[in-house]
């Protein structure tokens, strides 16, 4: 560190018995949308840890933000037998709407005691990011480069008001 303290970094040998725990651990979770052509978008995602390794498609109508339909593979998983039934419920989300309350959904419908939080967590990561593409796609609107960041901003704000602060139009009162 530039500051002057020092870190003490602890290594761990073999024979100290704890050569399997990290000490330190990540996650990657990867979005991936593309045109599956006829109002249609392909949405690829990723799910790699140390115990982890999946891959999750699903294909949704721009239009009504329909799920038409899911796959999923679980390459690498903690347990080999037992989390491969979680892939069953996979389906179950065919045929949801992308909205407003989705992600409650996703959780009941692929997760809890007969599902798999992991499955949760990619599909929700791939829904919420389907999400704003779909509202880029529905829009028709995109950054012009040619435009300053505040003509930019104006054009996005009867669209994104208020869904962060760059769009804030009504400050919400202070809490105390």
């Amino acid at each position: 560190m530039g500051d002057g303290t020092q870190r003490n970094v602890k290594s761990r040998s073999a024979a100290e018995g704890n050569s399997a725990t990290p000490d330190i651990y990540e996650r990657n979770i990867n979005v991936k949308v593309t045109d599956a052509g006829g109002e249609k978008i392909k949405v690829f995602a990723s799910f790699f840890d140390l115990e982890h390794s999946f891959h999750a498609e699903m294909t949704v109508d721009v239009a009504s933000g329909r799920i038409d339909r899911t796959w999923a593979v679980m390459s690498k998983r903690p347990y080999v037998t037992y989390c491969l039934r979680a892939l069953d419920n996979i389906h179950k989300l065919e045929g949801e709407v992308i909205g407003r309350g989705i992600n409650r959904r996703i959780v009941d419908l692929i997760g809890k005691s007969q599902g798999c939080v992991h499955l949760v967590e990619i599909f929700q990561a791939a829904i919420g990011f389907t999400a704003t593409v779909l509202i880029g796609l529905r829009t028709g609107l995109s950054e012009d480069p040619r435009l300053s960041e505040e003509e930019n901003r104006s054009m996005w704000l009867p669209v994104l008001q208020n869904t962060c602060q760059v769009f804030q139009v009504d400050p919400e009162p202070a809490k105390k």
